[in-house]
């Protein structure tokens, strides 16, 4: 079956380029959010080139291609630009992929996990920084990142249980499965997210979704 690769992204979440010189028509809404999400965007690519830790401010603002002070005039501080990448960026993968996979027809329960995992880890494999930025550095940013990772976790769960759901109706599923079974199962993939990042790279990640489909499938099936 063909292996699905719609345009979801965990990096770009906005328009990147800076904004034209000069009278360009936008609202001031316009440009705050264009300002947000350049910096978003940017945190994610210094934070995974250089690290959490070695990420400055002068390194998001040069590029994000804005002025220092309007990136205080938008973030308190690093870890909020860095927290405030991290929801934006997952969270607007996962409400693309939601759209995605759950509105596919003449597509099976099983199906549409494999398409899932698919499409989410070549996204991944194609951005590394944002891929490490994501998986290890939010670690690396300290007890800060908590309540972002624990937002972020929901909705992974959320969208795995919109997936059953779907395969609930069509007649493929007897029962939904257990919440904590998907927390455990999602508590697995970022463990080996994480450990082929260290390993072998981003460019690996692909090579997981076989993985990540068995367990997901045997979990439900195990449930039901």
């Amino acid at each position: 079956m063909e292996t699905y690769s719609g345009g979801v992204s965990v990096e770009t979440v906005g328009e990147q380029g800076p904004l034209p010189r000069g009278r360009h028509g936008l609202t001031r809404e316009q440009v705050e959010a264009s300002q947000y999400a350049r910096l978003c965007t940017a945190v994610l690519d210094a934070v995974g080139e250089l690290g959490f830790a070695a990420t400055t401010v002068a390194d998001i603002v040069t590029r994000a291609q804005v002025a220092r002070r309007t990136f205080y005039a938008v973030f308190g501080s690093k870890d909020e630009c860095f927290g405030a990448a991290y929801d934006l960026a997952v969270g607007a993968a996962l409400d693309q992929l939601r759209e995605t996979v759950t509105g596919l027809e003449g597509v099976n329960f099983e199906e549409r996990v494999r398409i899932s995992f698919e499409i989410y880890l070549n996204v991944l494999a194609t951005q590394p920084g944002a891929a490490r930025a994501l998986y290890v550095e939010t670690l690396a940013a300290g007890p800060g990142l908590i309540e972002h990772r624990l937002r972020v976790h929901e909705r992974f769960a959320d969208y795995i249980a919109a997936v059953a759901a779907v395969g609930v109706r069509d007649g493929d599923l007897a029962a939904p499965p257990d919440r904590e079974l998907i927390d455990m199962l999602l508590g697995g993939i970022d463990d080996r997210v994480r450990a082929c990042l260290h390993r072998q790279g981003a460019h690996a990640l692909p090579e997981l979704a076989p993985l990540f489909s068995r367990a997901a499938i045997a979990l439900v099936s195990k449930h039901a």
